[in-house]
């Protein structure tokens, strides 16, 4: 459970290590989730803990249920599947429960510590599975029902190969994660998850949201550099406003993955709040796709890799998509900004575009 993080690591004070020493002695490896202990193990405040009364949160490898009888009472246990085929742990728990499986931590006795803590609870804060609904689609042809002598006119980029741009989609979520950038699935990305359980065939691209507020200005940076697996094909709008950048991997099949930040939004007249997203013509026009207040607390599964998601799905597909969220339609019929949700929302100037705003990049 290693991984290469940019973020600090908790030094473990002394007196937390001695304590963790004192109960790291399981029976088996054991994984420590419990949320109040790792706060206190964060802030080193150990020497407050022999007054807990309450039993400690442990996660075991299924593997190990067999021993359940000889688990101390001082301890709950949670028991999780470590599936090689898949990119998360699985906590059969009442409500189902996947976090990465990747990330940095420490042994102490037989007990192991997440060492980048507060990622490790956003894990946990994020870890409440949603089910995709597995749905037969019938596909919408491809041919324009209207002005059909326009067809050959139309770019047509080749649809993405599924399994290799969702491991490609994973890689990003990783490099992201190390500059504590919690991703989540949007657009047609998040609806042929939700709805298909895997990724539209037709699809030419990918998509992801991230919170302005979570966005780390570094990770962009960093993109530019050796170390990392993508390269950025182009940067739209600014950081405050209607950012958006498309990134390629280096290797394999260049699916174009676009990043786009949510912001915060209130209607002043109604006093509701809102999120939207941006989009930007090419003559500088601006639009804003606004969604309720956005929850993506939640955790999925797009073809064995865990992607965070709305908790509220199927309210998300239809604002955007419309109450006939389940058919099918072609991405060459797809105008990005006649979407339902979509408003004009005023216009970049000349001197933005050309300095700030609407930047393609060749390689």
């Amino acid at each position: 459970m290693n991984d290469e993080s940019l973020l600090e690591t908790t030094r473990i004070s002394d007196t937390c290590r001695l304590w963790l020493l004192d109960i790291g002695q399981t029976p088996v490896p054991t994984l420590l989730i419990d949320r109040h202990i790792l706060k206190q193990v964060e802030n080193g405040r150990c020497d407050q803990m022999d007054g807990v009364r309450t039993a400690i949160q442990i996660g075991v490898d299924v593997e190990f249920q067999w021993k359940s009888d000889s688990w101390d009472k001082k301890f709950e246990v949670f028991f999780y599947v470590n599936d090689t085929e898949k990119d998360y742990l699985d906590f059969r728990t009442e409500r189902r429960k996947i976090i990465p499986k990747n990330f940095p931590t420490q042994r102490i006795g037989n007990l192991l510590i997440p060492t980048v803590i507060p990622i490790f609870l956003e894990f946990w804060h994020r870890a409440n599975y949603v089910p995709c609904r597995n749905m037969t689609i019938k596909r919408d042809s491809p041919r324009l029902e209207t002005f059909p002598f326009l067809q050959k006119y139309i770019l047509k980029d080749p649809p993405i190969p599924p399994r290799e741009s969702v491991r490609h989609l994973a890689a990003l979520r990783d490099q992201m994660l190390r500059f504590g950038i919690f991703p989540f699935l949007n657009g047609g990305t998040f609806l042929g998850w939700f709805r298909e359980c895997t990724v539209i065939p037709h699809t030419t691209d990918m998509d992801l949201a991230i919170f302005s507020e979570n966005w780390n200005t570094e990770f962009f940076e960093f993109l530019w550099s050796k170390q990392s697996k993508f390269r950025v094909k182009r940067q739209l709008g600014m950081v405050n406003d209607s950012y958006e950048v498309t990134v390629l991997p280096k290797t394999g099949f260049p699916t174009p993955i676009d990043i786009f930040l949510l912001y915060e939004g209130r209607n002043y007249t109604t006093g509701a709040d809102y999120r939207w997203v941006g989009g930007t013509a090419i003559d500088g026009q601006k639009y804003k796709y606004i969604y309720p207040p956005y929850d993506p607390y939640c955790s999925a599964d797009l073809l064995g890799h865990i992607f965070w998601v709305t908790c509220t799905p199927e309210v998300k597909v239809t604002l955007e998509y419309g109450t006939r969220w389940y058919t099918d339609r072609n991405s060459l019929k797809y105008v990005w900004n006649a979407a339902r949700n979509v408003v004009r929302n005023g216009r970049f100037s000349e001197k933005q575009m050309r300095d700030d705003v609407y930047n393609e990049y060749r390689f």
